[in-house]
């Protein structure tokens, strides 16, 4: 790909911001239109956690993770809360992050921190999770922003990345 086709970083990232202030705070807006899959989505997701959970040698930690790209929580509250003690959110829209404490109803007690900025801009504190999420805002960055958030925060802990793809 020349380099007359990379946007300028910084204009990808308004309009992906921009083009999620339009989303609808629902679990459909969250899912693209797809809201009738994220039964489907979670039991995947599930199976592919428990993997990491269970014992042997690739277990991990259950008390801390990172939802990325959390949207209203969908992830968080069905997947994430189930099994980790307390979970941050993260996500650019303001909206969706105070739909979110709606969503999760009393779990939102169990939330540690609600991170309103794009991933581009979060670092993860060094040693806080057992666990970052990252699935479907995964194709929402670049990869040299993504890259450069991950690897130097240092963290140790497992990353699940694009982990639909892996069920």
């Amino acid at each position: 790909m020349s380099t007359e086709l990379v946007e300028d970083e910084s204009q990808f990232y308004c309009k992906a911001k921009k083009y999620w202030k339009a989303v609808p705070a629902t679990v459909d807006g969250m899912l693209g239109g797809y809201g009738h899959i994220s039964s489907i989505d979670l039991s995947g997701s599930k199976k592919f956690l428990q993997r990491f959970i269970r014992d042997g040698s690739h277990k991990i930690g259950t008390s801390y993770a990172l939802d990325c790209g959390a949207g209203i929580g969908r992830i968080t509250k069905r997947l994430l809360l189930p099994v980790f003690k307390s979970v941050d959110m993260v996500d650019i829209t303001d909206d969706f992050l105070s739909k979110a404490k709606s969503y999760l109803g009393e779990d939102a007690k169990r939330i540690g921190n609600f991170y309103c900025c794009g991933l581009q801009e979060f670092t993860p504190e060094p040693n806080r999770y057992d666990l970052i999420w990252i699935q479907w805002v995964i194709g929402k960055e670049t990869d040299v922003s993504f890259l450069l958030s991950t690897s130097s925060s240092k963290i140790s802990c497992l990353f699940l990345l694009l982990c639909f793809i892996f069920i």
